[in-house]
């Protein structure tokens, strides 16, 4: 599933890099702002890398299955459920917006199937140092509080108007979704819950990724001259990724399976 989404991605990106009307169409409808035509074609930018990074990784796995590769397939499909999620919520009928709503699909199902896949005995086999537990959990509350502010005092104003902003979609999908799995895993971690362990590393790459996409947009709308505003927008995504990928790499270091041969499925 996620080789089939990885494919998919791959192509909507770089339809979207090389018919400039694929965007354009949609401005000129009135239906995105020209800094939401911006920010999507950085994110594609973004986005082919990572979607070859997923295809290679989907297809090493069905040859050589491993509880790392696993845990960062799932944590890139998270990325796509993000990005793609965005463009399917917010109604950014492109072309091609038939393939946006398959990933975003495949996405969901493959995040779903591939987390219900780890048994409760594989699980608590699955360890990781004290300390790295308690700091990642701390970095992951902090994520949650720290943007979590912030979009609620961005939604507040807009529910006061009565209009929302051209990204409602983002804090949908982040109030809703994203900063509840969050704020549970993060939770789960400094209770030595076993599925935590598992949770963290898809947590951490799915952060790495997505700020990773949202500062780079933001870099380039500005590079470009489409987008003006503050710096916090582009500080805040450049600390949070950097910050997720050193704690992506601790987590893989660390990680630790009590047995040689894990059962990564229930019966």
């Amino acid at each position: 599933m996620t080789l089939v989404l990885s494919v998919l991605a791959l192509f909507a990106c770089l339809e979207g890099i090389l018919k400039k009307n694929i965007y354009e169409d949609v401005l000129l409808a009135g239906t995105i702002t020209q800094s939401l035509l911006v920010g999507s074609v950085g994110q594609d930018m973004i986005f082919i890398p990572l979607a070859l990074l997923l295809a290679l990784l989907s297809a090493w796995y069905l040859k050589r299955p491993g509880i790392k590769i696993f845990i960062t397939i799932l944590g890139l499909t998270g990325n796509f459920f993000y990005g793609y999620g965005l463009y399917s919520l917010q109604g950014q009928y492109t072309n091609i917006y038939l393939f946006y709503l398959a990933i975003f699909s495949l996405s969901i199902y493959s995040l779903v199937l591939g987390l219900l896949s780890f048994s409760t005995e594989f699980s608590a086999k699955v360890t990781l140092p004290r300390a790295l537990r308690i700091c990642t959990g701390i970095f992951l509350y902090c994520i949650v509080l720290m943007l979590g502010l912030v979009w609620l005092l961005r939604i507040t104003l807009d529910i006061a108007r009565h209009i929302p902003q051209d990204t409602y979609g983002v804090f949908v999908l982040d109030l809703g979704v994203v900063f509840p799995a969050i704020a549970i895993t993060a939770t789960m971690l400094i209770r030595s819950k076993p599925f935590g362990n598992i949770f963290a590393g898809v947590i951490l790459m799915k952060a790495f990724t997505v700020c990773l996409s949202w500062g780079f947009a933001e870099w380039y709308g500005r590079f470009t001259g489409n987008i003006q505003g503050s710096y916090d927008m582009l500080l805040i995504p450049t600390l949070l990724s950097l910050i997720s990928l050193m704690f992506f790499v601790l987590y893989m270091l660390k990680l630790e399976i009590s047995f040689s041969e894990p059962r990564l499925y229930e019966d």
